[in-house]
């Protein structure tokens, strides 16, 4: 997990700046998926290792976990709403209030579980 812990901070930096490269992408350069709304289940998957990403990136000294889980969940949200605003100046992108819940969701998610991995280990 140390190693982990020592390279998070560079792991998160790199799935944000995929996220960000792959929002601004014109949206007819996207694969076209369509099997069951994969497209809403994959923004809560991409944002739910966001926050697990930035969670273990933060140090932990003494700062309560539910703190970081909190502060981790409100910066990604933040950042996916950043990004919805973004395409909403992009001429092929569009804002869409439903990925950025998407997005909200796999943030929630990804912390609840980090709660109860937390919960079990204290």
């Amino acid at each position: 997990m140390n190693s982990l812990r020592r390279y998070a901070p560079y792991l998160a930096a790199l799935w944000a700046l995929t996220i960000l490269v792959v929002s601004v992408i014109p949206g007819e350069d996207l694969p076209s998926l369509s099997i069951w709304e994969p497209d809403k289940v994959m923004h809560a998957f991409v944002y739910g290792v966001l926050t697990a990403l930035i969670f273990i990136a933060r140090p932990q000294n003494g700062v309560f976990i539910k703190k970081l889980v909190f502060q981790a969940i409100l910066l990604c949200i933040l950042y996916g709403f950043f990004i919805e605003l973004i395409q909403l100046v992009l001429p092929t992108r569009k804002f869409d209030i439903l990925d950025a819940l998407a997005n909200t969701v796999g943030c929630f998610i990804a912390g609840g579980i980090i709660l109860l991995i937390s919960g079990k280990r204290a």
